[in-house]
């Protein structure tokens, strides 16, 4: 279902094939159902879903008192407003995938898409649903940002399948996530893996997620034809420092020297923001 209101609505004809109604109610209910089934039998994926839809309709995404994320959420946003700055046109369709609620001074209109309707219903275009299936259709938007670790909590074949889906040849794309590459995992079999399921603990809440390597989402972004231009990489030295012990408290600060670790960001990161366009496809082209 599409809830866009009337002071501004976006004319996007209905593709009723790939509407999705999610209600954070109904899905609440259905998972909670699963959970008291049976919850340690449930499925990772089940449960990444449950426990998102759980945690974000308790709490702020980007809890205030929490420095590691409020940091992280202060460097995505100046990014992505710079990006925006750069790319953005008074006619441009851009399309926040996984708000959370966040707004980005920009040009063009933004459409907000989120599982937890309360984070963006004051807005005038806003749709609730999953990124992995976006109830907009092909090619009718001229940008995509998803950031805040948002794919992380999804599954990245069909959520960048989706947004690649919805871009317009030759849009724009922002995309960030947390990297199975980070310091945090070094000397494990888990540093670099294309993906493993990982449970944190932040906020007082239990946060299960996908944690994906850099080489296996570019892989995907090739795949659907989203062509990487650039490349910022978050929390080098904070996640070394993580990885020997020091908390994120005190560990947090120190992101600040990102930009002089640049050179060995690669091993060391634990987020990536992606940006670059969509190839321009010779029609039937997919």
């Amino acid at each position: 279902m599409k809830h866009f209101s009337t002071k501004n609505k976006v004319d996007f004809s209905p593709r009723c094939d790939i509407i999705v109604t999610i209600d954070n109610q109904l899905l609440s209910a259905v998972l909670t159902l699963g959970v008291n089934k049976n919850y340690y039998s449930m499925d990772q994926d089940r449960k990444i879903k449950y426990f998102a839809c759980k945690n974000y309709s308790e709490s702020a995404p980007w809890p205030d008192d929490d420095i590691w994320h409020q940091y992280t959420y202060s460097i995505e946003k100046s990014a992505v407003e710079q990006w925006l700055a750069h790319n953005a046109t008074d006619s441009m369709r851009i399309l926040n995938a996984g708000s959370g609620g966040t707004q980005y001074e920009t040009r063009g209109t933004i459409i907000h898409l989120d599982i937890i309707k309360e984070y963006i219903e004051k807005y005038d275009n806003y749709i609730v649903g999953s990124v992995e299936q976006i109830a907009l259709p092909d090619n009718s938007v001229d940008a995509v940002i998803c950031v805040g670790s948002v794919l992380n909590y999804s599954d990245a074949q069909k959520s960048i399948a989706e947004l690649s889906r919805v871009l317009k040849n030759g849009g724009y794309f922002a995309l960030e996530f947390e990297r199975s590459d980070s310091a945090e995992f070094l000397w494990t079999p888990e540093h670099g893996k294309d993906i493993f399921f990982k449970t944190y603990h932040y906020n007082g809440q239990e946060h299960p997620l996908w944690l994906y390597s850099e080489k296996h989402v570019r892989q995907i972004l090739l795949q659907y034809h989203l062509d990487v231009q650039e490349c910022k990489r978050i929390h080098c030295i904070s996640s070394l420092l993580y990885r020997f012990g020091v908390s994120e408290m005190r560990s947090a600060p120190y992101s600040k020297l990102d930009t002089f670790a640049r050179w060995m960001s690669y091993p060391l990161a634990h987020n990536v923001m992606l940006f670059g366009r969509k190839a321009i496809l010779a029609k039937g082209d997919n």
